[in-house]
């Protein structure tokens, strides 16, 4: 990502980050990108910041802004005032019950219980915070619909990942249930 962001600035090139799925604490950053160190000149957010309620929002540095003129269209959900509310209310609860410092914490906790079950079907288990990919060696669905038929909403990316996005208010006891149940459905 540093060296992207080199390439972006010799080439005066925008760099853009999508954190519709990965912003919001679901890395145990606020945003993924912080884990790289780097700025983005625009970021595009949305699904978590209003708890699922539809918004979107684009931040920009100044550079960007100052290109842009009053009703310029920037995305297709910006806020009414409901939406704002929710925002607002999102970002609260994240900062008072520690959401994102809880979900770098279960999101280790949770990739350390399932790298220890030693399922031979597993390739890799991998994730940062919240996002988890469990990596198998053989294609996926017919796993993703176990996992789903027992309770575990998973989906699968690529051909052979299975990707887990748990609430941010998950609990070890949940991961617990689910690391077993899980373990039950690869072995």
């Amino acid at each position: 990502m540093k060296k992207v962001r080199e390439i972006c600035d010799k080439h005066k090139t925008l760099l853009i980050i999508d954190e519709i799925q990965t912003g919001m604490g679901r890395t145990g950053n606020l945003f993924a990108f912080q884990h790289e160190k780097i700025m983005p000149d625009m970021i595009l957010v949305a699904k978590g910041i209003a708890s699922g309620f539809p918004m979107g929002v684009v931040i920009m540095n100044e550079r960007v802004n100052d290109t842009l003129y009053a009703g310029c269209h920037t995305n297709t959900f910006g806020g009414n005032p409901f939406v704002c509310a929710v925002a607002n209310e999102t970002l609260n609860i994240l900062e008072e019950d520690d959401l994102i410092n809880k979900a770098k914490i279960l999101g280790t906790y949770f990739v350390d219980k399932l790298k220890a079950c030693k399922m031979p079907v597993v390739r890799e288990i991998r994730g940062e915070g919240l996002m988890i990919g469990i990596d198998l060696k053989v294609r996926c669905g017919k796993y993703a619909k176990k996992l789903q038929e027992h309770g575990i909403i998973v989906l699968p990316t690529f051909t052979t990942v299975l990707r887990l996005l748990p609430p941010l208010i998950i609990s070890k006891e949940d991961i617990d249930y689910a690391v077993k149940i899980i373990y039950d459905c690869l072995i």
